[in-house]
């Protein structure tokens, strides 16, 4: 009977061991997030916590995430860039409006011109419209 008591006493000893670590831990871990300067702060000593339930983790990380990295949104266009020429009948276009007309009337004369015969059928002019966009021919 002596011998149960004193196997009793161990074991609530040994409890109560275990008890006070984990309490030790608990109080390591509020003290941290206490001294953090905010929620980001909180969230970024979870997520890097290895100690930390790993479902944990990944909600903590999903919560930062959008104050760590900027989201990358469209920017409108600095500027407008427009033909100001007072002589240009084409005056007012936007400068892509202006290159696009422009360039259609190039590959209009390149095709219809007699003067570019020559080179239109000696292959010394590169195909396509210029653009980088293949689909048009040279014929």
């Amino acid at each position: 009977m002596a011998e149960e008591l004193e196997a009793k006493l161990k074991r609530h000893e040994d409890a109560l061991i275990a008890c006070m670590a984990e309490i030790t831990k608990l109080r390591a871990e509020n003290a941290a997030l206490r001294s953090a300067d905010g929620a980001i702060d909180v969230l970024r000593n979870i997520y890097r916590d290895e100690s930390a339930p790993r479902s944990d983790r990944i909600k903590a990380a999903n919560g930062a995430i959008a104050y760590e990295q900027a989201k990358i949104l469209p920017q409108p266009m600095p500027m407008t860039l427009v033909a100001n020429d007072p002589n240009d009948p084409e005056a007012g276009l936007s400068l892509a409006e202006l290159v696009e007309k422009r360039r259609a009337r190039a590959h209009r004369m390149w095709r219809e011109d007699p003067q570019f015969q020559g080179l239109r059928s000696s292959g010394y002019l590169l195909k396509g419209n210029g653009s980088g966009d293949d689909s048009s021919s040279n014929d």
